[in-house]
């Protein structure tokens, strides 16, 4: 008799309790699947201009290994545009590339939080050794003495 007295007094007061955690459930759960989202992006980018960036500074590389004349800057703008990258910086010296690709990402959450870091950035350097070089051997040194 007793119980059945305290479940008549809360009885009015307990309705749209779950409807209430329901609620804080779904907004919690699609906060977390908005990051998700956002992190994946993140990694597809990174794995995009990565992969942009080494397929450049290689193909450059192996342009000058082989003596060919050749417009290295624009080889870099094509590679980074089948890649839908931006070439931000391409340098060439006699034993290595290095190139630098971009890329801009439009996000669900973290644009309201942070606007002006929406981008992703990767660099590649390769390393250039000819034949000729000390490293493997192949030549001989030699000293001139001129009197």
């Amino acid at each position: 008799m007793l119980l059945s007295s305290i479940k008549n007094k809360n009885k009015g007061k307990d309705k749209g309790n779950i409807s209430m955690l329901a609620l804080f459930l779904t907004i919690f759960f699609a906060f977390i699947f908005m990051v998700c989202i956002d992190l994946c992006r993140i990694y597809i980018a990174r794995e995009l201009t990565k992969g942009a960036a080494d397929a450049a500074s290689l193909s450059i590389a192996q342009n000058l290994l082989f003596f060919e004349n050749f417009d290295y800057k624009n080889a870099a703008e094509e590679i980074s545009s089948k890649n839908k990258c931006e070439l931000v910086e391409c340098y060439l010296d006699y034993d290595e590339v290095v190139v630098s690709m971009e890329k801009k990402l439009n996000f669900i959450l973290i644009n309201k939080f942070f606007p002006e870091s929406c981008t992703v950035k990767s660099i590649s350097k390769t390393k250039i050794i000819y034949p000729w070089d000390d490293y493997f051997g192949f030549c001989k040194n030699y000293e001139f003495n001129f009197e």
